[in-house]
């Protein structure tokens, strides 16, 4: 393949090239300039989308894991403006999460990183190729119709049908099912397909592909379904017929797994058999998605087939993550994050600390807005850290002009934010002295990857006097370890541990272990959500140290603190 024979066609072409790596990007710039000669750089996906709403583009090289919006957002984006424009991903081999998700948006190719000249230059000129073919055909609609119609067919062909497969592609899909009246749509994915081509190769990997799909033509004869290569080990079957008959559908889905038993690929001595997952769709509207959307659902719950219904679609939850999301940006922007403060009291009932909480405050008025609502999003969005550093300092500053003692969540993202932990560390070097009135509550859970981190920043602040919780103590990631070496001060148990103690006994039986094996250490117990005087007076018999819940005390701002004092 001579590369001259490429750059003809690729000089005149424009390239967008999206890389937040600065060393991978400048090198990288190196080999491209020797193909294109028109490159627009964008440094992160929001650059790139940006630069693709301004400008027109042939071809798009992207990294795929970059900050602020990764490739496959990025594309996502794309797509809702050009279904059909190139695009090749940059991926690195633990990028592997995202290839699916890739694929399904129309990825035209992935080049592994370190970028390799020669699979650069096989993969380019299969897209050059393309896009050829997809000029040609578009000017030949135009103005040379009448004079060319077998190279209008030959072209016709390649645009409407897969190279490998030979059967129809994702645009003639698009294509029929925007016709469709009662679409019935069973989307197939491959089991692991990618360990096929690691294992095997890449050939191999194709052949298994051209395999399948004579198996599934061989299924659908004598039925009405129409076969399609949607992309990658992707396939589709999709009908359009007047009356939707589920017992059909879960019928034809039998068959096929039955018959997909005997599927096998012989290969030298060696025998390759496949499974695949299946999503159904018999939706008149968004057929297409839903069908996604019970595929993806069957690959999380390892099921071969599902059958799309409102039940599994989380579309209107993702819409209310964004909507919250910017609830919470406007908040943090306005200032309206509110530390409240719930009182944690003694076996007599009075008052020993209060637990530091977090509250949005609604715009013009004073109510308040629960973190349940709130608090999963923050976190999957990367707003937390601003959240947790504006409640823990506004608690902090409490501390200069009164003489509480605060407690404070600490999750495991909030113990290696390092900016975080030096400014706190900077307060109690100017004040030493409020160490002793602060209580670091850490939450134990499955996040936590570092042990040693955990240590080290309990280390760091016992040197101020600052005490040890840990915090949702039997919610069901629960480390006896883990206690023994962080050797907090306080144990707080959970309140799903707390709150049926009256009516469930293994609750009860848990709760008293948790009390006597903390005690033997010389650790102090907390119980949340004590809610009536009936559970106080169990968690009393039991020696519980520390209480905390309705039946004490409400969370309150710091203006009512003083009605409680």
């Amino acid at each position: 393949m001579k590369i001259k024979d490429i750059t003809k066609v690729s000089k005149d072409l424009k390239l967008l090239y999206v890389e937040d790596d600065a060393l991978a990007r400048a090198s990288t710039l190196e080999l491209l300039e020797n193909f294109f000669t028109d490159i627009t750089v964008a440094i992160n996906g929001e650059d790139g989308l940006e630069q693709f709403q301004t400008q027109t583009f042939d071809i798009i090289l992207s990294d795929i894991n970059m900050p602020k919006l990764n490739g496959i957002e990025m594309l996502r984006k794309i797509r809702e403006i050009n279904q059909e424009i190139p695009v090749l991903f940059l991926s690195a081999y633990n990028e592997a999460s995202y290839l699916l998700d890739g694929i399904s948006l129309g990825v035209d190719g992935y080049i592994i990183k370190p970028l390799n000249l020669d699979q650069f230059i096989i993969t380019l000129k299969k897209l050059t190729d393309k896009i050829i073919l997809k000029k040609e055909h578009d000017n030949y609609q135009k103005t040379l119709e009448l004079q060319v119609r077998e190279r209008t067919f030959e072209l016709d062909q390649k645009l409407h049908y897969d190279e490998l497969t030979g059967l129809l592609n994702r645009y003639s899909f698009f294509e029929d099912i925007s016709n469709a009246s009662s679409p019935v749509i069973l989307m197939i994915d491959i089991d692991k397909f990618k360990v096929i081509n690691e294992i095997y190769g890449v050939n191999t990997g194709s052949l298994v592909l051209q395999y399948f799909a004579k198996f599934l033509l061989a299924f659908i004869q004598g039925t009405s379904y129409q076969l399609y290569r949607l992309s990658g080990d992707e396939f589709i079957l999709f009908d359009n017929i007047d009356t939707i008959d589920c017992e059909k559908c879960e019928n034809d889905i039998k068959k096929f797994f039955k018959l997909l038993k005997d599927f096998k690929i012989d290969i030298g001595d060696d025998s390759i058999s496949i499974d695949v997952r299946i999503g159904i769709s018999t939706s008149q509207v968004d057929a297409f998605e839903s069908a996604k959307i019970a595929l993806d659902y069957a690959k999380k719950q390892k099921k071969h087939y599902i059958m799309y219904s409102s039940k599994i679609d989380k579309r209107d939850e993702e819409r209310d993550a964004l909507a919250w999301k910017e609830v919470i940006k406007s908040a943090i922007d306005t200032n309206r994050i509110v530390a409240v403060y719930q009182a944690i009291v003694d076996e007599n009932a009075k008052i020993s600390k209060y637990e530091t909480l977090m509250r949005i405050q609604e715009p013009d008025s004073e109510k308040l807005i629960s973190p349940f609502l709130f608090l999963n999003v923050a976190i999957k969005t990367g707003l937390y850290s601003a959240l947790s550093s504006h409640i823990i300092f506004e608690a902090l500053h409490l501390l200069d002009h009164s003489n509480h003692t605060l407690s404070f969540n600490f999750t495991y993202g909030d113990i290696t934010n390092s900016t975080l932990i030096n400014e706190i560390d900077c307060f109690f070097r100017l004040s030493p002295e409020l160490g002793s009135h602060v209580v670091f509550e850490i939450t134990e859970s499955e996040s936590i990857e570092n042990y040693d981190d955990v240590k080290a920043f309990i280390k760091r602040f016992r040197q101020y006097g600052v005490k040890i919780a840990v915090d949702d103590f039997g919610s069901g990631f629960s480390n006896f370890n883990y206690i023994l070496e962080i050797e907090p001060d306080y144990l707080k148990i959970d309140g799903s541990l707390i709150k049926n103690i009256n009516t469930d006994e293994k609750s009860y039986v848990l709760v008293k272990a948790i009390v006597g094996f903390s005690h033997e250490l010389g650790i102090k117990v907390i119980a949340e959500y004590v809610h009536s005087k009936e559970i106080f007076e169990m968690l009393k018999a039991l020696h519980v140290d520390e209480y905390q819940g309705f039946y004490f005390a409400q969370p309150i701002e710091e203006k009512n603190l003083t009605r409680i004092r």
